[in-house]
Order: C-alpha cells, then structure tokens, then sequence
C-alpha cells in the first residue's frame, strides 16, 4: 500500500495545458513556425516544451532561448487562470487522511505554490521542489531523491505521479512507483507501475 505522493503540477493537479499551448501556439505563430494545436500538444507532451522549441527553432535558424524566453513571459501572464482538476482536491485529502504526504515535484518555478494557495490546496503539501533548487529536471531521478532524503520518505512507500513519461521514468529511477495519469490517451508510459485515467483512480492505493 502506498503512503506519499509525489505530484507533478501542470497536467497532474492543474489543467495548465490549454493555457501553455495556447501561449506556445502564439509564440510560434510569430516566428512563422506555426504547428498543429493537437500535434503539437502531443509533441510536447510526449518530450517537452523545451525540447519543441529547441528542435523547431533550430530548423529555423532561430535561438531557441530567445523563443522560450518570449513563451515563459507570455504563458506567465495567463496561467494563473487554470484551475486544479475536479479530483484533485479530493485525492489529495484522501492521501493525507490515511496518514501520508503530498508533495510537489514541479520544473515551474515558485509561481506554483502560488497557484496552490489561490486554489487552496497549499496546506495539503509538507513540500516541494521547484525550479529554484536548480536540480536536474525529470527523468532524472534526482528531485526525487531530495524529496526522499529531505523528508525521510521509505521509497517502497511513495508514488511519482505524473501525465508525461519521463515523470514515470524518474519515478522508477529513484525507487519508487511511477503512476501514469493518462489524462489525454497518450498510452505513452507502458513502464508505468500503475496507469489511471482518472484521478479518483489513485484513492485505493493508498491507505
């Protein structure tokens, strides 16, 4: 039986991804480089944000830190506006009544634990880690090996949750189980321990 949960934000607890690919799309646009809204949200779901732009403004002769940099400051003024998924409120105050902890794994910087207070969800969380520890990004393992150390989690007790692969592959990497939300039918995470299509999914495993 699982104890703590390791959450990733945006696409796990928030629907964040309208407002990204919105941003993304518009950025895009004004490089000439428009895309596809669904391929591209299943491109950047399936690698990253900072992958696509590396990759398509490369093709184009572009710096790919002067587009991503014109990204971050527009979806920065948007994302504010996303809300948590319907369950996610309810998931999280299960893992804690059976005694466990939430916490949050997240490459955003601390703008997130301002949307988990405006959501007021910030009091369900012992912690997290965030861009500003500057720890190698998922799939490295190493956020999540901090969240072990820092707060004496047992591995064989905690779950990674994650909408991508690459927050499974951490999850498996640093010991602990890896929980695919196939919130979009991506099917992309078969190394996942567990695979749920809804959050409410997740309440049985732990307790």
């Amino acid at each position: 039986m699982l104890v703590n949960a390791i959450w990733d934000l945006d696409g796990t607890l928030f629907d964040t991804y309208p407002e990204m690919l919105q941003a993304l799309l518009q950025i895009l646009a004004a490089h000439d480089l428009a895309q596809d809204p669904a391929a591209l949200l299943a491109r950047i779901k399936r690698g990253s944000i900072q992958e696509t732009v590396q990759a398509l403004a490369t093709s184009a002769g572009l710096a790919a830190s002067t587009v991503l940099a014109e990204y971050h400051a527009l979806e920065h003024q948007t994302v504010m506006t996303a809300q948590p998924y319907p369950e996610a409120r309810a998931v999280l105050r299960a893992v804690k009544a059976a005694g466990g902890h939430n916490l949050l794994l997240t490459h955003r910087d601390r703008s997130a634990w301002a949307l988990l207070q405006q959501a007021g969800i910030r009091d369900l969380f012992l912690g997290g880690v965030t861009s500003e520890l500057d720890l190698p990004r998922k799939p490295a393992p190493d956020a999540i090996n901090y969240l072990l150390h820092q707060y004496q989690l047992n591995p064989a007790r905690t779950a990674m949750i994650g909408d991508r692969k690459l927050d499974v592959q951490a999850g498996l990497a640093a010991g602990v189980s890896g929980v695919y939300f196939n919130v979009d039918g991506l099917n992309d995470a078969p190394m996942a321990t567990v695979q749920v299509n809804h959050l409410r999914e997740l309440v049985p495993l732990f307790g």
